[in-house]
C-alpha cells in the first residue's frame, strides 16, 4: 500500500480507538462515537483501499462499517450499545490488520518480509525453510547481505507466509505458530502448510489465521 493510504488508515484507526474507549466508559452510545461511525463510508471511499488492500480484509471492514451503521438505528438503547460495540471492534480489528499487513505488501522488499518472519518465528532455519518450501542453503542465500533474490513464485509464498505469521504472532509464540502450520486445521481440513504449494489457497490460510486471532481477541 502507498504511504499516503497507510497514513490515512492509521489516522482513522486512531479515531476508532478513541471511539472504542469512549464507548467503554458510557452506558449508551455517545454522540461522538456515532459521528465516527457515520464518517466510515466517506473515509473509506476517499481512499484507494479497494485497489490496494487485501480483498478479504477489505470486505470484513466494509461489512463491519455496515453493521455499525445499522446498529445505530436500534430503538433499544441497551441493544444499540451492544451491537455498536461488537461492530466497532470488528471494524477496528480489520483496520488494524490492514495497516499491520502493509510491511508484507508487494511494495515492500521481500528481504525485509523474510527478515521479519524469521525474527518473529525464532525457530531453527530448517523449520523456516520448510515453510517456504526451499532448502536451508537457499534460505541462507536469501538472508545473506547482497545474496540472491527469490523468484516471483518464491517471493509470493514468502509474503504469504509473512502475513500469516504476522497474524498468528498475536495468538502464539514462534514455536506455537510453527505447530499451527503443521496441525490439521478444522476450517481447512488439512495442515495449513500443505496448502502453501498453491498460491490460490493463500487467502484460505490467511482467513484461518485471522480466525485464530479473533478467538483470543
Amino acid at each position: 500500500m502507498s504511504a499516503t493510504l497507510v497514513s490515512d488508515l492509521r489516522e482513522l484507526l486512531s479515531d476508532v480507538n478513541d471511539a472504542t474507549k469512549q464507548l467503554q466508559r458510557s452506558a449508551t452510545v455517545p454522540d461522538e462515537v456515532a459521528q465516527v461511525i457515520d464518517s466510515f463510508d466517506s473515509a473509506l471511499e476517499a481512499t484507494r483501499l479497494r485497489q490496494e488492500a487485501d480483498p478479504y480484509l477489505t470486505a470484513v471492514l466494509w461489512e463491519a462499517a455496515y453493521r455499525a451503521e445499522k446498529a445505530l438505528r436500534h430503538d433499544d438503547t441497551t441493544q444499540r450499545r451492544r451491537d455498536v460495540r461488537v461492530a466497532l471492534e470488528q471494524f477496528r480489528q480489520a483496520l488494524r490488520d490492514i495497516t499491520e499487513n502493509q510491511p508484507y505488501s508487494t511494495d515492500s522488499p521481500v528481504s525485509e518480509v523474510l527478515s521479519r518472519t524469521v525474527q518473529t518465528l525464532s525457530v531453527p532455519q530448517k523449520d523456516v525453510a520448510d515453510l517456504l518450501g526451499v532448502s536451508v542453503r537457499q534460505l541462507q542465500r536469501w538472508l545473506a547481505e547482497g545474496g540472491s533474490e527469490p523468484t516471483a513464485e518464491d517471493a509470493g509464498r514468502t509474503r504469504a507466509v509473512g502475513r500469516i505469521v504476522n497474524q498468528l504472532r498475536h495468538t502464539f509464540t514462534g514455536p506455537g505458530i510453527l505447530a499451527w502450520f503443521h496441525r490439521e486445521h478444522p476450517l481447512l481440513g488439512q495442515p495449513p502448510v500443505d496448502l502453501l504449494d498453491d498460491p490460490l489457497r493463500y487467502p484460505e490460510v490467511l482467513r484461518a489465521a485471522l480466525a485464530a486471532r479473533a478467538m483470543t481477541a
